[in-house]
């Protein structure tokens, strides 16, 4: 194991009353919010940690939560079969969208923010941010287990078992199927456009160059565990992935990761739970299921710092300015954590 530079505290921490299940951050960087695995949202002062508004956002427990990319408007989903539009201010609902199954387990604002894509069960919708209705797709093979957005907002693409279908959020149309033969956990789409990656139930990452053409598609193996976290480096060369203790960066560059080997990043003593890059730097979080959140510059095989929690790390995100991250454990911690000098 990789010890790293420095072991330093939390910035601040607070503990609340339920398991937490995801964390965002305002565009403006002055509060943060967080959802509880039994549907209670809270949004709190990102300087000190002090709960500014709380309310019960979805009965029988929530799962997914998104600030809109530039105005003041919250994002839910949750097991009451809806997702949900709050006004972060005093948690007024605004829109309640019916998502066609009894869960809405997928959650996702278009980069540009025009639209909000809803994922339950089977069925993807699209919404404006006023609670219009433009696009209902029904069907999807199997319950949809991942959601993204191409950068410039033109492309949305939904994973399940057999594949991932890209769709034309204007049109509505498909304009692309991307098959692999078993499910699909975890989508993402690199900036530059170049490469979708998917990780699998059969313990690999998948990848599409785009445009696709079938024949084309790789795979990379050999991952002790499920993939489920996957992200990109802004400048679209390294893809971070989890699947086990290690953290893995492939080189995206040139041709492709076809045949290389990852850099591995090693230190965590638990499976990882999530990642995350920078939006316009290039730091690497990385937390586990042993408390642990890490800051690397990814090209180095050390870590710059380390902060310890209790309980399992559920959520991950970085402030809209890159400065800090905040953490979500399963015991119910959330902590902020300025970021490291790179």
């Amino acid at each position: 194991m990789s010890a790293a530079r420095q072991v330093r505290p939390a910035d601040w921490l607070v503990r609340l009353s339920e398991p937490v299940v995801a964390v965002s951050g305002s565009p403006d960087g002055t509060r943060w919010a967080i959802l509880g695995t039994e549907g209670k949202a809270q949004v709190l002062d990102s300087g000190t940690g002090r709960v500014l508004v709380e309310w019960t956002a979805h009965a029988g427990g929530g799962f997914r939560l998104a600030w809109h990319p530039t105005q003041n408007l919250l994002a839910t989903s949750g097991a009451d079969g809806r997702a949900c539009l709050w006004d972060p201010a005093n948690g007024q609902l605004l829109h309640a969208f019916p998502g066609g199954s009894a869960w809405v387990e997928q959650l996702e604002w278009s980069p540009d923010g025009q639209f909000l894509a809803v994922g339950a069960g089977r069925i993807l919708t699209l919404w404006t941010a006023t609670g219009v209705v433009v696009h209902t797709w029904k069907n999807h093979r199997s319950t949809l287990a991942a959601l993204c957005w191409r950068h410039d907002s033109r492309k949305l693409a939904a994973a399940c078992y057999g594949g991932v279908t890209v769709y034309n959020p204007v049109s509505g149309q498909t304009d692309e199927l991307l098959p692999w033969k078993t499910s699909l956990l975890s989508l993402a789409w690199s900036p530059d456009g170049r490469w979708v990656v998917a990780g699998t139930q059969d313990l690999s990452v998948q990848i599409w160059p785009q445009p696709f053409k079938l024949g084309d598609e790789l795979a990379m193996s050999g991952y002790p565990g499920k993939v489920r976290e996957l992200v990109w480096h802004r400048g679209s060369r390294y893809l971070a992935t989890g699947g086990g203790e290690q953290v893995m960066v492939w080189d995206c560059g040139g041709d492709g990761p076809a045949g290389t080997e990852p850099r591995m990043l090693d230190g965590h003593t638990a499976r990882l739970t999530a990642l995350a890059y920078q939006a316009n730097g290039h730091l690497l979080a990385s937390a586990a299921a042993d408390g642990s959140l890490r800051f690397w510059n990814a090209k180095q095989p050390q870590a710059l710092c380390e902060v310890r929690l209790t309980g399992d790390v559920t959520a991950l995100a970085w402030s809209r300015d890159d400065r800090a991250v905040l953490v979500g454990t399963q015991d119910g911690t959330v902590a902020m954590v300025k970021a490291p000098a790179a």
